[in-house]
């Protein structure tokens, strides 16, 4: 099969320029996207309760964000920090999740059902999706 192109030198030149032809055609029919989308898979909740202490602010807020949250199954981890007049809940979805926009539509209506739950003085709480980065892991 190989010989007729090693006799044939204008057959191994008509196969590589088709070859290349291809290549080149199939590079241009390509789909590109300058920033392609990626889905955010993690968020962080902040709320603010100014004037309480790290206790209260675990057992008033933090809490009840967490166990509201935690009835949503797609979310993977739930992990929390509680501080002086300050509640933040990090949330990280399950890597099976392909569309994450309705859980965070979720997430945001279930933390709106919570807020009525918070003492006086507890501002609404913040969701905020963290973007997504990819970077590459440089070995020497």
């Amino acid at each position: 099969m190989v010989l007729p192109f090693f006799r044939n030198i204008r057959l191994l030149i008509l196969t590589f320029v088709l070859i290349i032809f291809w290549g080149l055609s199939a590079f241009q029919s390509l789909p590109r996207q300058e920033d392609p989308t990626q889905t955010a898979r993690t968020a962080i909740v902040t709320t603010v309760f100014p004037g309480a202490s790290a206790e209260r602010v675990e057992a008033l807020v933090t809490e009840v964000s967490e166990s509201e949250m935690s009835e949503i199954e797609e979310i993977d981890t739930i992990t929390s920090d509680s501080r002086v007049g300050l509640s933040t809940v990090s949330i990280e979805l399950k890597q099976t999740v392909s569309e994450a926009e309705p859980i965070w539509t979720r997430v945001r209506d279930r933390l709106a059902d919570a807020t009525p739950q918070f003492p006086p003085g507890a501002l609404e709480p913040d969701l905020d999706e963290e973007e997504t980065r990819d970077f590459a892991i440089i070995q020497t």
